[in-house]
């Protein structure tokens, strides 16, 4: 899964890391700051709305916006 994020440091990157790993331990997270979109990849979730609420609401607790990149996932 991918998200757009509104992180601009390292740490954002960080505090975004930190959410995640609170909420999804075991799942490992990417987050490029030379993209125009920031995006977080996220690996080992399902790919649907369900999991996608839980990453943007992580994305919102570490006190960033962060919005899934559905690429055609949006009936899932």
């Amino acid at each position: 899964m991918q998200f757009t994020t509104d992180a601009k440091c390292t740490d954002c990157v960080a505090a975004i890391k930190m959410a995640m790993k609170r909420k999804f331990p075991n799942e490992d997270f990417k987050l490029e700051l030379n993209s125009a979109d920031r995006v977080l990849s996220v690996h080992g979730l399902p790919e649907d709305s369900e999991h996608a609420a839980l990453v943007e609401s992580a994305i919102k607790e570490a006190g960033f916006q962060g919005s899934w990149l559905t690429r055609g996932m949006e009936n899932k």
